[in-house]
C-alpha cells in the first residue's frame, strides 16, 4: 500500500471513529433508535471497514494470521453491521442482521488487537485500547450507549496513527525489516 493511500484510509478510519464518538453522545442524549444515530452508526461503521482495508492493507504481511483474518472478518462484519442499521432505518427490524454484524465485527475487531500487539508495529497501548474498546462494546445494548465510547477512540488514535506514520525506510508493509515503533 502506496504511503498516500495509507494516509486516507487512516484519515477515513479516524472520521469514522470521530462519527462513532459522535453517535454515541447522541444516542445517550436522544436515545438509540433515532434515526440520525441509526445513519450515524451505518455511516461510522463503513469509515472503520475502510479502517480495516488500511490495517489489513498496511500491516497484512507483518501481522500474518490473527491480524490479517481479524481484518477481514471485521471488514465484512462492519458492512453487515451497517447494513443491519439501514434496513432498521428503511424497513424497521433488521435486529438479525446486525446481531450478526456485531459478531463478526468484534470479533475482528479482537483479532486485530491481538495482532497489533503482537507485531509490535504500532505502540501496544493502540491493540490495548482496541481491545478494552471493543469489549466495552459489546455492553452497549445491556448497560449504557456510553460503552461504545472507547472503540470510537480507539478507532480516531488508530487512524490518526495509520495517516501519520511514516518508516524510516519509506516502505509501507514489508515483512521483512523492523521498522515499527521500537526502531
Amino acid at each position: 500500500m502506496s504511503k498516500l493511500r495509507c494516509q486516507r484510509a487512516g484519515l477515513v478510519a479516524a472520521a469514522g471513529g470521530l462519527v462513532w464518538l459522535a453517535w454515541v453522545v447522541a444516542a445517550g442524549m436522544v436515545g438509540r433508535e433515532h434515526t440520525s444515530v441509526l445513519l450515524g452508526v451505518a455511516l461510522s461503521t463503513l469509515a472503520i471497514v475502510v479502517g480495516q482495508y488500511a490495517v489489513e492493507s498496511f500491516y497484512g504481511a507483518r501481522m500474518k494470521r490473527p491480524g490479517t483474518a481479524g481484518a477481514w472478518l471485521g471488514a465484512l462484519g462492519g458492512v453487515v453491521f451497517a447494513v443491519g442499521q439501514l434496513v432498521a432505518v428503511t424497513a424497521g427490524g433488521g435486529d438479525a442482521i446486525v446481531g450478526i454484524g456485531v459478531l463478526a465485527l468484534v470479533s475482528g475487531s479482537l483479532l486485530v488487537s491481538v495482532g497489533l500487539v503482537r507485531t509490535r508495529v504500532q505502540p501496544p497501548w493502540l491493540g490495548v485500547l482496541l481491545f478494552a474498546g471493543t469489549l466495552a462494546f459489546l455492553g452497549f445494548n445491556e448497560i449504557s450507549p456510553w460503552t461504545a465510547l472507547p472503540y470510537g477512540l480507539a478507532w480516531v488514535a488508530l487512524g490518526q496513527d495509520l495517516y501519520r506514520y511514516d518508516p524510516p525506510d519509506g516502505r509501507f508493509g514489508e515483512a521483512t525489516d523492523e521498522y515499527g515503533w521500537l526502531s
